[in-house]
């Protein structure tokens, strides 16, 4: 028997290295490929054979500033090589988008739901909103590469069993990621919605090109996703970034979790607007209290602001022990804007510890409360290439869909 060629073992895995950068950071430059540890003239090779090969393709940098000349060339993957699906199920609804390879937006929907709907009920309605939206792009299951599910609290690292810290209490001590697979039977992963926010601005959003980034998700509670040298972190046991559950006031109301005066009770959604329903004599949602702050109603305008001085103070005691470059606020307070985060970069401003250098940027994301999570869980799967392997082949078969960037 022949020896193997060492020569075409290496040109693939380099092929392969080449491949996985382009999943995980989009499109780049050669210059920028370099940076995986290939020099110039091996990243121009194996760029030419994946051209060749109908796997990636070059382009003008659509980022680059006007009136400076030649824009550079970038290469990316090409798009008809499978697809991801992101999926959030969250209070009250169940959102899902299809993503294809070239990290393009193909087709986004939601349908509600009822908060007590047992899971597998659930998953069911979450199957068939997937396959209306291939068939709306003119898909099938044949070419989704993998699902990315996001269910809202913890996730317990050992067992995968949702903690008692999760708003959707039929989901409490159930493994989402079996319960799914079992109704979906579909190549999938599970995660938070804060951790695949922080993937989704990681991507398209805010966060794009830096490396430790902070995502403040609002949503039935306030979660942190958290990139720390590039990287999702979700701590040892996936418990990292409960924000909603840091202690603000010993004295406060008792939170779901048990404990008291937790951020959860001060600065929610449900407890902003809940402060307001005896004095305005109807159920107000945060979306109507945004609205009406908007227009200058000073309780309104309160509320919101009471809510960032809480936020401020405990993303302060977050930056002390982390210390990020860009701290992101997404979700549904995020239409608050600058109502919301004057007071709260005000309050974190006083707490935190900057040695004398300016405080980093607290910024609203790019990306809208209906999308960024569905974003960021298709974003995990079309990362991951040890987990979900391209197809051998390129489907010569599927319609070519008109995308657009999300």
């Amino acid at each position: 028997m022949s020896p193997p060629d060492s020569s075409s073992s290496q040109r693939a895995a380099n092929r392969a290295r080449v491949v996985r950068a382009l999943r995980e950071r989009g499109a780049q430059s050669r210059r920028e490929l370099t940076e995986i540890g290939l020099s110039r003239s091996t990243v121009k090779s194996v760029v030419e054979e994946l051209i060749d090969a109908g796997i990636i393709t070059e382009f003008a940098d659509s980022r680059a500033a006007r009136g400076t000349g030649r824009p550079p060339t970038l290469v990316g993957l090409k798009g008809d090589l499978g697809v991801a699906v992101g999926v959030e199920i969250a209070n009250g609804v169940v959102r899902a988008a299809v993503c294809d390879t070239a990290q393009e937006l193909l087709a986004h929907d939601s349908v509600p739901t009822d908060d007590h709907t047992p899971p597998q009920a659930t998953l069911k309605t979450v199957g068939t909103l997937i396959d209306q939206l291939l068939d709306r792009a003119g898909l099938s299951r044949r070419e989704v590469i993998g699902v990315g599910i996001s269910v809202p609290g913890p996730i317990q690292r050992r067992t995968g069993l949702n903690g008692r810290a999760t708003t959707l209490k039929p989901w409490v001590n159930v493994n989402a990621h079996v319960a799914a697979a079992e109704v979906l039977r579909m190549p999938l992963l599970v995660d938070n919605d804060a951790n695949f926010g922080a993937l989704a601005e990681l991507t398209w959003g805010a966060a794009r090109g830096l490396r430790d980034v902070a995502y403040v998700y609002t949503a039935a509670g306030i979660g942190v996703g958290f990139i720390l040298n590039g990287a999702l972190y979700a701590g040892a046991n996936g418990t990292a970034g409960e924000l909603g559950h840091t202690t603000i006031d010993e004295n406060g109301e008792v939170c779901e979790c048990g404990g008291r005066g937790c951020l959860n009770t001060l600065a929610n959604a449900d407890s902003i607007s809940q402060k307001l329903w005896r004095s305005y004599g109807d159920r107000l949602s945060i979306a109507d209290v945004i609205k009406m702050a908007q227009l200058g109603d000073v309780g309104c305008r309160r509320v919101i602001a009471d809510a960032g001085r809480h936020i401020g103070l405990a993303a302060a005691n977050m930056y002390n022990l982390l210390d990020p470059e860009l701290i992101i606020l997404g979700g549904n307070l995020a239409p608050a804007g600058d109502l919301l985060l004057g007071p709260l970069r005000e309050s974190m401003a006083r707490r935190a510890i900057h040695a004398g250098e300016v405080l980093p940027p607290f910024v609203v994301g790019e990306l809208n409360e209906h999308v960024v999570v569905v974003l960021g869980a298709a974003a995990a799967v079309l990362r991951d290439a040890g987990a979900f392997p391209l197809p051998n082949q390129r489907n010569t078969e599927s319609t070519t869909v008109r995308a657009r960037r999300p």
